[in-house]
């Protein structure tokens, strides 16, 4: 017989749905590695805990959405997945150093230079303007927005199961990324192909690209005013994740027949290209995130069934 597990009378695997398993996996294996990895992460005992919180309050935003007793509560059961994107972003840049210490760039720039002769960036340098530019760069500022408007879209529609569904490959993708950073971390062309403090006299943009950027490079970990950025900017440049969730999500789109398809094409193609033209990635960090965004859509439906099966996780019908 199966054992089960009950909290608070209740069985986990009639609450928990597959997108929960992925978030307590994550923090499952930051845990992990805060343990293997304890005198000489900085900071192990808070990650830890924060980690069992989340956890802990994974199980506990289940177990009330089930009862269906608040609309607030059933909403959070649907949407807490959002804010664990970048929480759980923000944690894995604390491990990559300590797995793999060493820079990628070198290759990366071999690899582009096989395969078109030249290095993408100056050939696109070229070909720039500052309205090319601004818009460019406003499209990649829209990345995290593309799924947050397709799920309440569907969410808006009633289609709860197609909700689940984008939330599940969602959480995967981002996770799978993640964990890919381990393999090959590089800091991007804007460092190791150019000079960085030269990006807004190389590529000026019209009114928003400036801030834009500022915003970006606060996310990717680079201090105000840092004269050695490439020293604090996170290892996430392979495989380009901007890349492999934009085409999940626009694969998503053109499968539920979202009613914004055509604006979802103009942005998502306009952002594939400004991690590119912007600077951000290497053309084959491209092509890895277009590899990776078919190996989660094939892979993701796979484990949710299995999980199904083996009763570890509902269904959402």
């Amino acid at each position: 017989m199966k054992e089960k597990v009950l909290i608070f009378g209740r069985k986990l695997s009639e609450v928990l749905r597959t997108q929960d398993i992925y978030v307590m996996g994550m923090s499952c294996f930051y845990i992990v590695l805060s343990l293997v990895f304890f005198t000489s992460l900085t900071g192990a005992i808070p990650i830890i805990l924060w980690n069992i919180f989340i956890i802990c309050a994974v199980i506990m935003i289940a177990l009330n959405a089930a009862k269906k007793d608040s609309v607030f509560i059933r909403v959070l059961g649907v949407f807490y997945c959002i804010p664990m994107v970048p929480i759980m972003f923000s944690q894995v840049f604390n491990f990559i150093g300590l797995v793999n210490p060493y820079d990628y760039d070198w290759l990366l720039i071999e690899w582009d230079r096989a395969l078109f002769g030249v290095d993408p960036t100056h050939v696109l340098l070229n070909y720039s303007s500052p309205f090319l530019t601004e818009i460019t760069q406003f499209a990649y500022m829209l990345y995290f927005f593309h799924g947050i408007i397709l799920g309440i879209e569907l969410y808006y529609d009633g289609r709860v199961r197609e909700v689940h569904q984008l939330i599940r490959l969602t959480m995967f993708g981002f996770f799978v990324s993640y964990f890919l950073y381990f393999c090959m971390p590089a800091i991007g062309p804007r460092f190791t192909l150019h000079d960085y403090f030269l990006t807004n006299q190389e590529l000026p943009g019209l009114w928003i690209t400036e801030y834009a950027r500022l915003f970006i490079d606060t996310g990717d970990g680079i201090p105000r005013g840092s004269l050695t950025p490439e020293k604090f900017v996170h290892r996430n440049c392979m495989p380009s994740g901007h890349t492999m969730m934009t085409l999940v999500n626009l694969l998503l789109v053109f499968r539920y027949g979202s009613r914004f398809k055509s604006l979802f094409f103009i942005f998502s193609v306009l952002l594939i290209f400004a991690t590119v033209y912007q600077r951000y990635h290497y053309v084959v960090d491209v092509i890895a995130g277009i590899l990776c965004c078919f190996a989660v859509m094939w892979l993701e439906p796979r484990i949710h069934r299995y999980f199904v099966k083996k009763q570890w996780t509902i269904d959402i019908e």
